[in-house]
């Protein structure tokens, strides 16, 4: 237990201990040096921990304990974690020099760290809950951290669409996540709570366990499901995710890659088998698997027209994202037919967590490393790099190929596995649209990867005194780019390499995008230009959440206050009230005339209805 314990938490000691500092040296270091103790601890305990729970008591009342969970998901999924974190830290010790608030970057990059681990070790809700309200606070002070509002940092232009402002700050965008993952945080917590009523317990093993939970039914299990599907960025939830881009790049790899949205559907992995049995449990399924197929063709479609590095692979994070949440919901439609096939479903879906971390953290550091060099976060500003920055090249090549699903790549395994679990589910629900989206959906995917390849590295506008990145930002994301064939490799022998008709539209997918923006400069179409910029603008969706979403806000907000503080309250307190003193007092000073007589006839009057009521 204290093993895991220091695995989890040793980045967070180091980076409170690097606030006592006021060198930046020291506390880049200083937490770099903690999370690589972290990724070894991880890798000691996968490779030597016995499965099991360890823990001990914490808050009895509420049946909270300090328990960790050792078995076929935590323990990989804590080292890939630990690892990638702290080739993430590396990096950004140079791609972090010279900020103007190291200490802030530093602290809660550190905590970042091992609250997302909390999550991937806890057994019991209660202690994973501090985890994932850690990784929500983090990811406001992260997004959020260039909170200047620089230009260099925005997301999008300076342009507005039906009025509505089509570019997001930093510090809008650390809002504009924190709100929605809360959104979905306050419907998880009421779930848990609903557990422990009927169930006693919050532990995964003791809810698995508990008759009392499989009457539940479907509308807590949705409810529960809001917490993972606001935090893995599933449709329509998704916007935050794009515009969190405002972050430092090296945060944007750790979100998407080891942190916060591998957090949802995580949990979504873990918690299938409880849901097994509960009544209702078809409908959960099915509306993770739906909602997953729509976010990955919805997020690939804005992939595709992205006109930003780090805009692209948001949308691409998102995409495989929705196919690993369809990849759960599938494996429990199928799970509720054969059972012994549940544990292989998931571990499908979970390897490719895996695959798509590695290529994605790969990716977004060594195109942060393009922003760094070219002084530019916009596609067709900068070109021809592939002249000035060989290593980066050949890594952003390598990585791209197993993020679209080129074999044998990692990526092309681990999407291939996940996807089956989606088609075998169509095929036994009888969902036939769902197949040719899956199809669409590969195909266009290595469209977007080529394109961003083509139009940075081979074609464009020649870049001038554009240098390879610093040895300290590149050997990281090189590692992880080597990584994705080695890994690749090793899947292949240890687990299969599948060969599906799936394949054709990866390949004729990338015979597209090669011919192109790798063979030809890119492509473009007047005739397409409408669809373009429809996607381009990401479906209008921000005219809905940043528009018109809170102007219904702000006059149901301006409506209460009318009707009900001014018009109610006000009124009650301020008028009606005091009006009705007044009218009272003015009524008992005319019954006051000093006469003795009168006074002498109310005691009298007084005597008889007491007299009555003693009769009655």
């Amino acid at each position: 237990m204290e093993v895991v314990l220091l695995a989890i938490f040793f980045p967070l000691i180091t980076s409170i201990l690097s606030l006592f500092s006021a060198s930046e040296k020291f506390k880049a270091w200083a937490v770099t040096a903690g999370t690589f103790i972290s990724a070894l601890i991880a890798t000691y305990l996968f490779l030597n921990a016995s499965p099991g729970l360890y823990g001990w008591d914490w808050i009895t009342a509420i049946g909270a304990r300090i328990e960790v969970r050792l078995d076929n998901f935590s323990l990989p999924m804590g080292m890939l974690v630990a690892w990638l974190v702290a080739a993430i830290s590396l990096y950004s010790v140079k791609y972090m020099e010279g900020d103007y608030r190291p200490g802030w970057y530093w602290f809660f990059f550190g905590f970042f760290a091992s609250s997302m681990l909390i999550i991937v070790y806890a057994e019991n809700l209660w202690f994973l809950l501090v985890g994932w309200e850690g990784v929500g606070l983090a990811s406001w002070a992260l997004i959020g951290h260039w909170y200047r509002d620089e230009f260099e940092y925005w997301v999008g232009r300076e342009e507005r669409v039906a009025g509505v402002p089509y570019w997001w700050t930093p510090s809008k965008a650390g809002l504009r996540a924190i709100l929605t993952v809360r959104f979905g945080d306050a419907f998880f917590l009421v779930a848990i709570a609903l557990f422990y009523a009927l169930a006693g317990t919050v532990s995964l093993t003791g809810l698995k366990a508990s008759e009392a939970l499989r009457a539940l039914g479907v509308v807590p299990l949705l409810f529960f499901a809001l917490g993972p599907l606001t935090k893995s960025a599933q449709f329509p939830f998704h916007e935050w995710l794009l515009t969190a881009m405002t972050g430092p790049t090296s945060v944007s790899a750790l979100i998407h890659a080891a942190t916060m949205v591998k957090a949802g559907v995580y949990v979504l992995i873990v918690t299938t088998p409880i849901f097994l049995l509960v009544r209702g449990a078809e409908l959960y399924f099915l509306v993770v698997m739906s909602l997953g197929v729509v976010t990955a063709l919805a997020a690939t479609l804005i992939a595709l027209t992205a006109m930003e590095f780090k805009l692209v692979l948001a949308g691409s994070t998102a995409a495989n994202l929705g196919i690993i949440a369809a990849a759960t919901g599938a494996a429990g439609l199928l799970g509720l037919h054969d059972e012994h096939l549940l544990s292989t479903l998931l571990f499908f879906a979970f390897l490719h967590i895996v695959g798509h971390a590695v290529s994605k953290a790969s990716l977004f550091m060594g195109f942060g490393a393009v922003i760094h060099e070219a002084g530019t976060r916009f596609i067709g500003e900068v070109g021809r790099l592939w002249r000035h920055m060989k290593i980066t090249g050949v890594a952003m090549a390598l990585s791209m190929l197993s993020l679209v699903g080129i074999p044998p790549f990692v990526g092309y395994i681990t999407k291939d596995l996940a996807l089956e679990n989606v088609f075998e589910a169509g095929h036994a629900y009888h969902i036939e649209l769902l197949a040719p989206v899956l199809y669409l959906l590969l195909f266009i995917t290595p469209i977007y990867g080529l394109r961003l390849l083509g139009l940075t590295f081979v074609h464009g506008k020649e870049a001038e005194e554009v240098h390879e990145a610093p040895a300290l930002m590149w050997i990281p994301y090189t590692a992880l780019a080597i990584a994705t064939i080695v890994l690749g490799a090793y899947f292949a022998v240890a687990v299969k390499f599948p060969l599906t008709e799936a394949l054709v539209s990866v390949l004729a997918g990338f015979l597209t995008g090669f011919i192109l923006y790798i063979w030809l400069p890119g492509f473009r179409s007047e005739v397409l230009s409408p669809l373009w910029n429809f996607l381009y603008r990401r479906f209008y969706l921000p005219v809905l959440y940043d528009g018109v979403l809170p102007l219904l806000y702000t006059g149901f907000a301006k409506f209460i206050y009318v009707v009900f503080d001014k018009g109610l309250f006000d009124g009650l307190y301020h008028n009606v009230l005091p009006g009705a003193f007044d009218a009272l007092s003015r009524l008992a000073r005319r019954l006051i005339t000093g006469d003795i007589n009168i006074y002498v006839l109310y005691g009298m009057v007084g005597i008889l209805i007491t007299l009555l009521l003693l009769l009655l």
